[in-house]
């Protein structure tokens, strides 16, 4: 990470370089959180519009609240459940931390009123050599699964096409 650090002199002055200093990081750390504001916005966006399990049944505003609060629980809680959960982590080689991602999506459902996550429906697959009836899973945390596995892959991949080229 590239921070942009301005050097002041060092004077006798109580606080005044490192107030200024302060201030930098805490621009640059709003930044960040902004950043990551809008490309989980445009995930859920795209989440929503494509899969046919993730229902709004607020207003638009629930998304921008949905963003919000992902965008929190992501900066905050999930550094601690993966510290917490670290020696799972260890003994699956990394597949845990799809269930902390699942867990923060399900809390953000839950947080948000107005956004849902229903049964997940695979409506059949038709191949010259594959034929994949239709089912219908009433397992809702299928649901959950799969749309966080989106909201993660389209959040990541926005986030490197927006990547800040120096």
């Amino acid at each position: 990470m590239k921070y942009t650090v301005l050097v002041y002199p060092i004077t006798k002055e109580k606080g005044a370089p490192l107030f200024k200093f302060v201030i930098l990081l805490k621009l640059n750390c709003m930044k960040k959180l902004l950043r990551s504001f809008f490309i989980n916005l445009l995930a859920f966006i795209i989440v929503w519009r494509y899969l046919p399990f993730v229902k709004l049944t607020g207003p638009f505003e629930t998304l921008l609240l949905a963003a919000l609060v992902l965008t929190f629980l992501d900066k905050f809680l999930k550094p601690i459940l993966k510290g917490v959960f670290l020696p799972v982590n260890f003994l699956t080689f990394g597949l845990f931390r799809w269930v902390v991602t699942v867990a923060i999506f399900y809390l953000t459902t839950r947080i948000v009123n107005g956004l849902t996550i229903t049964d997940f429906y695979f409506p059949g697959l038709s191949t010259d050599f594959l034929i994949l009836p239709e089912k219908n899973i009433p397992a809702q945390w299928w649901g959950y699964i799969i749309s966080s596995f989106f909201v993660v892959i389209l959040s990541r991949f926005i986030n490197w096409v927006f990547k800040k080229k120096c």
